[in-house]
């Protein structure tokens, strides 16, 4: 077996994170009478793009990471209520979810026998902590890196260090990520050094350029390749 380690991603690679989100935003705003469309959640996805983007980068503090796409989602639809209260819930809804992609779990066993997990997720620690819980995935990996926890996010070196000092200076080589963001999955992992798999979801712009190790369009392919 060519890879010793294998680095899951988390949202939208284990956890069916567009649903989850779709549920929790839909929960935020009905509590408060604001309209629910899908207009409103395509404005809403593509602000948090942008700011975890911006994050990701290193252009935006963590501490605006949880209010801001709310003040600019309720700023683009002229709406007067407090930011703050709408990413409580959010958050809330959000760690209650418990959406899974199919096979997601049945890769995860398929696996664990032959390598060493681990979980490495930019994410917010009290969204990704019960979410692991609710859905017993703690079980699988050896450690879990959260980027709020440890104040770096992918595609920085800093969060893969972390993610490197907890696996005993095993060959880079031998270390496969696993995620469907290109920027922060792939890239971040191919610059430190790992193989990198791509799990592009169908509707997802392709990257020729990219250079992914792996590209796979389910997560139950992975099985074909490791």
């Amino acid at each position: 077996m060519k890879y010793e380690w294998l680095l899951f991603d988390a949202d939208n690679t284990l956890w069916d994170f567009s649903a989850a989100e779709a549920s929790a935003l839909e929960r935020t705003l009905v509590k408060r009478d604001i309209a629910w469309s899908e207009e409103v959640l395509g404005d809403y996805r593509l602000i948090n793009h942008r700011v975890w983007s911006d994050y990701e980068a290193g252009n935006l503090p963590k501490t605006q990471l949880r209010t801001i796409r709310f003040s600019r989602l309720l700023e683009q639809y002229r709406l007067d209520h407090p930011a703050e209260e709408l990413s409580i819930d959010y958050r809330t809804y959000l760690a209650e979810s418990t959406h899974m992609l199919a096979g997601a779990v049945e890769l995860l066993e398929s696996v664990r026998d032959r390598y060493k997990l681990a979980m490495i997720t930019n994410g917010l620690k009290e969204v990704q902590r019960p979410r692991l819980r609710s859905t017993q995935l703690e079980k699988y990996f050896e450690f879990i890196v959260i980027s709020d926890e440890i104040g770096a996010a992918k595609p920085n070196a800093v969060f893969f260090d972390h993610a490197y000092r907890q696996m005993a200076g095993v060959d880079k080589s031998k270390v496969l990520v696993i995620g469907d963001n290109p920027n922060a999955d792939v890239r971040g992992a191919l610059d430190y050094g790992f193989d990198a798999c791509w799990l592009r979801h169908p509707g997802t712009p392709d990257h020729p350029k990219l250079g992914a190790t792996h590209k796979i369009r389910d997560i139950r392919e992975l099985a074909q390749h490791v």
